[in-house]
């Protein structure tokens, strides 16, 4: 499958099956932990980048094959920028019974379509790595247009209006946003629009820029009492997802390369992949790229 990978562990949506619509880095920020690596398309408009009945297509053949939790709508880049979203979400919800969720930075919701866009889904995941101007143009790195205080208003905006679950990441990156100054803002800011849960993030897969290393153990735990003061739920993530990767036995080669454009994994992880479909593990090797992060080897395509 070209658009549809998975279903994936993840360590907050279980067995996720991703949908994958947009090209890899397109994006309307540039985040220094991301572990697609740079954005390569600086773009903050949206775009046909696909087809749409092509996804459609992929998106009814994958619900009828797999067992998942969470049908993900996600990107190799930022899923807003694409103009048929809204459609295939709303779409999601008729022709299967799973939780729908999108993957978002929340650096569009200011714009009246995609708050609309997004409003059929279950939960909708936003980033919030800072609480001010200045750690937010370090961190997350967004076009010009998006200021701290228009991604604010914009996710106020969608919390009035929004039925569903707003579920909110903070990635904390060692030395820049996990002192208790920043942390503080950031749960200034959470508070403004109230998410349903706060996940507690730290890089744990390869980042864009090598020196986003993640805080200390104890950093995280501190960083948990200090927003806890401000929202209702919060989660500290710090571990490598494990559990069973899927594959399109299809093309069991192609879909294993389309989920490690998304998600880097070890050579074990791969091995265990390649064994149960039969796939030629040095074919796999031949195109993969090796990166280390924290002492441990991943592969990336």
């Amino acid at each position: 499958m070209k658009y549809v990978f998975g279903p994936v562990p993840s360590r907050r949506f279980g067995r996720s099956l991703g949908v994958n619509v947009v090209p890899l880095k397109v994006c309307n920020w540039n985040c220094i932990y991301c572990q697609l690596g740079r954005t390569t398309t600086f773009i903050n408009e949206e775009r046909d980048f696909f087809e749409e009945k092509e996804i459609k297509k992929e998106i009814e053949e994958a619900v009828k094959i797999f067992d998942y939790d969470y049908l993900t709508f996600i990107g190799d880049g930022e899923p807003t920028l694409y103009s048929k979203l809204g459609e295939l979400v709303k779409w999601s919800k008729k022709i299967q019974d799973k939780r729908v969720a999108v993957f978002t930075n929340g650096g569009r919701l200011y714009l009246d379509k995609v708050r609309e866009d997004l409003s059929p889904a279950d939960v909708i995941k936003v980033s919030t790595d800072a609480g001010d101007e200045r750690t937010f143009r370090i961190v997350d790195r967004p076009r010009r247009e998006i200021t701290f205080t228009k991604f604010l208003e914009g996710l106020q905006k969608f919390r009035k209006e929004f039925s569903g679950e707003i579920w909110a990441e903070v990635m904390l990156i060692k030395g820049i946003n996990d002192k208790d100054e920043e942390l503080e803002k950031i749960g200034e800011a959470l508070s403004t629009f109230n998410p349903n849960k706060v996940h507690i993030m730290a890089p744990t897969r390869p980042p864009a820029e090598k020196w986003a290393s993640p805080p200390s153990a104890e950093s995280l735990i501190k960083a948990g009492k200090i927003l806890s003061k401000y929202v209702r739920e919060v989660n500290i993530i710090d571990y490598v997802e494990r559990g069973k990767f899927y594959v399109d036995p299809k093309n069991p080669l192609e879909s294993l390369l389309l989920t490690l454009k998304i998600q880097p994994m070890t050579e074990e992880e791969i091995r265990e992949v390649c064994a149960e479909y039969n796939i030629d593990l040095k074919e796999v090797m031949k195109v993969a790229k090796e990166v280390e992060f924290n002492g441990i080897k991943y592969f990336v395509y």
